[in-house]
C-alpha cells in the first residue's frame, strides 16, 4: 500500500552554496571586467556549472532524505526569523532546472556576448539573477519568497535594458511598471494570508481561518494576480512580448524558460495551501445522510471543500484563456524571438491548466500537478532551446524576420537539427518531451470531466469545453511552429533578401554546446519519461500531505506510449497542419496569393489589452489633476500661509524660547525637559526594535507605493 510521505528535515549546507556561487561568480566577473574578458567568460561557466552541480546533490539529497535546511536568522519579524532557507521536493525541483538552464545561458553568451557592450554588466547581474531565482525556490514562508521575488524582477530589469536602444527602454519601463504593481498586489495578499492564516509560511495553521472559514476571494485575487504578472498570465502579460525580443538571447532564454516559471511557482504553491490536511476517503462519505448526501460524499471524497474546487475551475479557465490567446497571437508575428515570446504566454496556460485540474479534483489531483510539473521541466528545454538558437541566427545572420530567412538548414545544420528537435517537442509530437506532459494534462481534463459528470456538478460542461480549447490550442501550436520552422529554415530566401544568406556560416562551438544540451534535455524527457516519472515527478508529487496516495502514486507508474496516447495528437496535427496550410500555400506551391493571409492579419489597436492599460493610467492622472484650475489658487495660499507659519515658528523658538531657556532661572526646567527626553528615548527604543519589522514593512509598503505612483505619472 503506498503512503504518502512524511516531511522529514535535514541540515545542510547546500542550499547557501547553491545561492553564493554565483554571487562569487559575479564578484570574479566584475573584477576581471574588459580587460580580461575570457576570465570573465569562463567565470560565469564555471559559477553555473558549479551551482548545477549543489542543485542536483540538493535534489538527490531531498528525494532520498526529506528537506534540507539553513538557517540565515538575518532577519527578524516580530520574534520569527524570516529568511531561512528551506527546500522541499517542489523547492528542489524547480532549483534543479533553473540552474541547467542558467548554465546552458552562460554557455551560449560565452560567445554571443562578442558583439555586445557592456559584457561585464551583462554577467554580473545575470548571475545575480541566478542568486535571487533560486531564492525564490528555497525559502519556507511567503515574505521571504517575496524579497526574493522582488529582487529577481528589479535585477533582470537591467538584463532587458541591456541594449540600451529606445525598443528597449521601452520594454523595460513597461515590465518595470508591471513588476511593482505585481509586487504591490502581492504584499497585498500576503498580509491579508497572515490575516486568515495565522502565518505567513506555506502551510496554514490547523484551525485557521483559510483552512476553515470562508472563502478568502480577496486574498486568492492578490496572490494570484501578483504571480500572475511574472508568469505572464492574461491580461498580466503585457510586459512579455516586448522584454523577450529587447533583451539579449541568453537572458530571453532565462526570462521564459525560468523566470516565468517563478510566478507559476507561486501559483502553484498558494493552491498548495488547501492541500493540508490528510485526505478524506469514499468510506468516511457514508456517515453523510439527509438532502446533502450526495454533495457531502462528492466532497469527502476528493478531500477539498467545494469553494476551492471553484477556484480549481476559475484558474482551469484563466489558463485556457492565457495558453488560447498567447498561439492567436503567435500566429500571426514575423519576429521569431517576439513569437517565442506569446509562444511562452501560450506555454504557461499549459502549466497553469495543471494546477487548475489539480485545485479542481482535490485529493484526486496529482496527475494534474504531476502533468504541470512535467511540462514546466519541458518547456525550460524546449523554449530554452528556441531562444538560445535563435540568438545563433542573430548573431551569424543578423536577421530575425522569418519572412526576410530561409535556406538556413543548409548553412547552420547543426542549429536547424537542434531547432527541429525543441520544434517537435513543444509540438507534442511522439517520442519527444512535449508529448508526455500534454499526455499527463489531457488525462488530467479528462479526470476532471468525468468527475464533474459523477458528481453531477454544474461545471461538468465547462470542463468538456476546457477540454476542446486545450485540443484546438495544441493544434494552433503546431501550426505556428511549423510556420516559423518553415519560413526560417526550409522555404528558399527571396531575391530580395538572399544577400543576408549568402554570407551565413554554422554558429560558434560555445553557442552551439549551450543549445545542444537543451535539446539533449528535450530527448531525454520525450525518451524515456518513465525515469523523469519515477525518479522526479513521482517522488515530488507524493509529498504533497492532501493528495491520495494512490493516485499519487499513479503519478510514477501511468503509461505513456500507448495507442490511446498516440491518437490524442492525430486531431491537433490535422489542425495545425491546415493552419499552416492555409496561411503558407502559396509559398508552398508557388502560386499567387488571393483572398486574406492569416500569417499577416493585423488587428486595431483598441482590441489589445496594452492599449486600454495605458489609457486607463492617462485616465486615472486625468481625474486626479481635473480640478487643478479650481484648486490651484487655493493650494498656493495655503501654501504661502504655511511658510508664514513655519518663519513665525522659527523666529519664536530662536529668539524668544531659546535665549529664555539658557538663562539661570529657567536652568531647572531646561534640565526636566532633557530628562524626560531621556527617559522617553529609554521606554521608546525597546518599542522601536520589537517592531522593527512592522516599521520596515511599512517603510517599504510607503516607499513602492511612491514609486509606482511617480512612474504612472511619467507615463
Amino acid at each position: 500500500m503506498h503512503e504518502t510521505k512524511v516531511a522529514i528535515f535535514a541540515y545542510s549546507i547546500l542550499p547557501i552554496l547553491a545561492m553564493a556561487l554565483p554571487v562569487a561568480g559575479a564578484l570574479l566577473a566584475a573584477v576581471a571586467g574588459e580587460k580580461r574578458a575570457r576570465l570573465r567568460n569562463w567565470a560565469a561557466v564555471v559559477a553555473t556549472g558549479a551551482t548545477l552541480l549543489m542543485a542536483v546533490l540538493i535534489l538527490v539529497k531531498v528525494l532520498s532524505v526529506g528537506a534540507v535546511y539553513f538557517n540565515l536568522d538575518i532577519m527578524r519579524i516580530g520574534t520569527s526569523y524570516v529568511c531561512n532557507l528551506e527546500v522541499d521536493a517542489i523547492g528542489a525541483f524547480f532549483v534543479f532546472f533553473t540552474a541547467i538552464l542558467w548554465f546552458a545561458a552562460s554557455l551560449h553568451a560565452f560567445r554571443y556576448m562578442d558583439h555586445e557592450h557592456k559584457r561585464t554588466r551583462f554577467f554580473f547581474f545575470m548571475l545575480l539573477t541566478e542568486t535571487a531565482t533560486l531564492g525564490v525556490f528555497m525559502v519556507q514562508d511567503y515574505f521571504s519568497l517575496y524579497l526574493f521575488f522582488e529582487a529577481m524582477g528589479l535585477l533582470a530589469y537591467v538584463l532587458v535594458i541591456h541594449s540600451e536602444t529606445d525598443k528597449a527602454r521601452s520594454a523595460a519601463a513597461k515590465y518595470i511598471c508591471m513588476t511593482v504593481v505585481g509586487g504591490l498586489s502581492l504584499i497585498g495578499g500576503i498580509f491579508l494570508y497572515l490575516g486568515a492564516a495565522g502565518t505567513i509560511a506555506f502551510k496554514p495553521l490547523a484551525d485557521s481561518a483559510w483552512l476553515t472559514g470562508s472563502f478568502k476571494v480577496v486574498a486568492l485575487i492578490c496572490l494570484i494576480a501578483g504571480f500572475g504578472v511574472k508568469a505572464g498570465m492574461v491580461p498580466l502579460h503585457i510586459w512579455l512580448p516586448d522584454a523577450h525580443p529587447a533583451a539579449p538571447s541568453p537572458a530571453s532564454a532565462l526570462l521564459s524558460g525560468v523566470m516565468i516559471k517563478a510566478g507559476a511557482y507561486g501559483i502553484l504553491r498558494t493552491a498548495l495551501t488547501f492541500f493540508q490536511q490528510p485526505p478524506v476517503h469514499a468510506a468516511e462519505a457514508e456517515v453523510v445522510s439527509g438532502a446533502h448526501a450526495a454533495e457531502g460524499a462528492v466532497h469527502a471524497a476528493s478531500g477539498i471543500a467545494g469553494d476551492v474546487r471553484m477556484l480549481g475551475f476559475a484558474i482551469i479557465w484563466m489558463a485556457v484563456a492565457t495558453m488560447f490567446i498567447g498561439m492567436l497571437l503567435a500566429l500571426v508575428q514575423n519576429d521569431i524571438k517576439r513569437t517565442l515570446a506569446y509562444s511562452s504566454v501560450s506555454q504557461m496556460g499549459y502549466i497553469l491548466f495543471g494546477v487548475g485540474c489539480m485545485t479542481y479534483l482535490g485529493a484526486e489531483g496529482a496527475m494534474g500537478m504531476g502533468g504541470s510539473l512535467y511540462h514546466i521541466i519541458n518547456h525550460a528545454f524546449f523554449k530554452g532551446c528556441f531562444f538560445l538558437a535563435a540568438g545563433s541566427i542573430l548573431f551569424c545572420a543578423h536577421e530575425l524576420d522569418m519572412y526576410k530567412l530561409g535556406g538556413l538548414w543548409r548553412r547552420m545544420p547543426l542549429t536547424t537539427i537542434f531547432w527541429c528537435i525543441a520544434a517537435l517537442g513543444i509540438m507534442g509530437i511522439p517520442f519527444l518531451n512535449g508529448f508526455v506532459s500534454k499526455t499527463l494534462l489531457h488525462h488530467a481534463i479528462v479526470e476532471s470531466h468525468e468527475f464533474a459528470v459523477g458528481a453531477n456538478l454544474a461545471t461538468a460542461g465547462w470542463v468538456k469545453m476546457a477540454e476542446i480549447m486545450f485540443i484546438i490550442t495544441s493544434g494552433g501550436t503546431i501550426g505556428y511552429i511549423t510556420k516559423m520552422t518553415y519560413y526560417t529554415f526550409f522555404r528558399g530566401p527571396d531575391r530580395e533578401h538572399a544577400h543576408h544568406i549568402e554570407h551565413v556560416k554554422e554558429a560558434p562551438a560555445w553557442m552551439l554546446a549551450g543549445t545542444g544540451l537543451l535539446a539533449a534535455g528535450v530527448l531525454f524527457n520525450g525518451l524515456f519519461p518513465g525515469v523523469l516519472l519515477s525518479k522526479l515527478i513521482g517522488p515530488t508529487v507524493q509529498t504533497v500531505p492532501g493528495f491520495d496516495p494512490h493516485m499519487a502514486a499513479h503519478v510514477a507508474e501511468v503509461p505513456i506510449f500507448i495507442w490511446g496516447n498516440f491518437k490524442e495528437i492525430l486531431v491537433p496535427l490535422a489542425i495545425g497542419i491546415s493552419v499552416f496550410v492555409l496561411g503558407a500555400w502559396p509559398d508552398l506551391f508557388g502560386r499567387r496569393r488571393r483572398g486574406p493571409d492569416i500569417f499577416h492579419i493585423r488587428l486595431p489597436r483598441w482590441l489589445g489589452v496594452d492599449y486600454w492599460y495605458v489609457r486607463g493610467a492617462r485616465d486615472s492622472l486625468a481625474i486626479l489633476f481635473a480640478g487643478q484650475r479650481t484648486y490651484g489658487p487655493i493650494k498656493m495660499r495655503v501654501i504661502s500661509m504655511l511658510k508664514q507659519g513655519a518663519y513665525g515658528t522659527v523666529h519664536t523658538v530662536r529668539d524668544v524660547i531659546y535665549p529664555a531657556l539658557t538663562e539661570k532661572p529657567y536652568e531647572r526646567v531646561k534640565e526636566g525637559v532633557i530628562r524626560l527626553a531621556g527617559d522617553t528615548r529609554r521606554r521608546l527604543l525597546p518599542r522601536i526594535r520589537e517592531y522593527q519589522g512592522d516599521l520596515a514593512v511599512g517603510a517599504l509598503v510607503i516607499a513602492v507605493s511612491l514609486t509606482i505612483f511617480l512612474i504612472m505619472r511619467l507615463l
